[in-house]
């Protein structure tokens, strides 16, 4: 389970976050919509530091940290317990799909090169790109360098898996290789926290679903309550503009 409390975070006089409290259940599905510009990424980049919060407090499991007072030990320790697929793939541009993978197996958990090379061979085959392992990242489709930071947070075997929009920097005819990926992980019962634009996805993957705005959570619950039955007109407001009543089947 992770137990956000309280997170706040700024950019000069830009409140980007307010106070935000959320919980994730271990094999939870959690998606988090909104408008542009309402926070979202910075939430889940402040989860492994990749931003540091003014304040506000992590629980994983029985760790708790104070955000604004973490030391390394306890940066490495939610970075060994996250992980993080990106918007825009960040792959090692001079490593290949299978290196890609194995990098963080190596210098993160301190892995041997064989039994890292063996796991992220595994990863890659289950994402359907076996084939493609000894290939660069200027090689690959944007779909496949997707399913290679996809794979690459698998194998690290996080507590959590934080995706940001993982679709976004992708053709609509490569959306469903990576979206089919994720339908996968979430079978296995991974938890993880997902922004997404995808709203029929979102309907059909979430276990729960954030509405975001103005760093608050403005409204949760689940798929059928905040995409049939919002409460809040903010809401209201946004699903009125991006989803279509046919997207969910109850």
């Amino acid at each position: 389970m992770i137990r956000i409390q309280g997170l706040h975070k700024t950019f000069g006089k830009l409140v980007v976050l307010h106070h935000v409290d959320l919980t994730v259940e271990e094999g939870q599905v959690v998606a988090i919509i909104g408008p542009s510009g309402s926070g979202k990424s910075t939430l889940l980049r402040c989860l492994n530091f990749l931003e540091t919060p003014q304040a506000g407090s992590i629980a994983l499991g029985d760790y708790e940290l104070n955000m604004s007072k973490a030391t390394k030990r306890d940066i490495l320790f939610l970075r060994r317990n996250t992980a993080m697929v990106f918007q825009q793939f960040h792959l090692l541009k001079y490593k290949t799909a299978l290196e890609n993978v194995m990098e963080g197996l190596v210098t993160v958990q301190g892995m041997k090169t064989q039994q890292a090379h063996d796991i992220a061979s595994s990863y890659l085959d289950r994402v359907g790109l076996q084939d493609r392992k000894d290939y660069y990242p200027r090689e690959l489709s944007g779909g496949q360098q997707q399913r290679v930071g996809i794979a690459r947070a698998l194998a690290l075997q996080p507590k959590v898996i934080l995706l940001d929009e993982p679709t976004s920097a992708l053709d609509p005819e490569m959306v469903g290789e990576v979206l089919a990926v994720i339908r996968a992980a979430a079978r296995e019962g991974r938890t993880m926290i997902i922004v997404s634009h995808e709203m029929g996805f979102v309907q059909e993957i979430a276990d729960k679903v954030i509405f975001f705005d103005q760093g608050s959570i403005v409204e949760e619950g689940s798929p059928k309550e905040i995409f049939r039955a919002a409460k809040h007109e903010r809401t209201k407001q946004f699903l009125s503009r991006v989803s279509r009543p046919a997207d969910y089947v109850i």
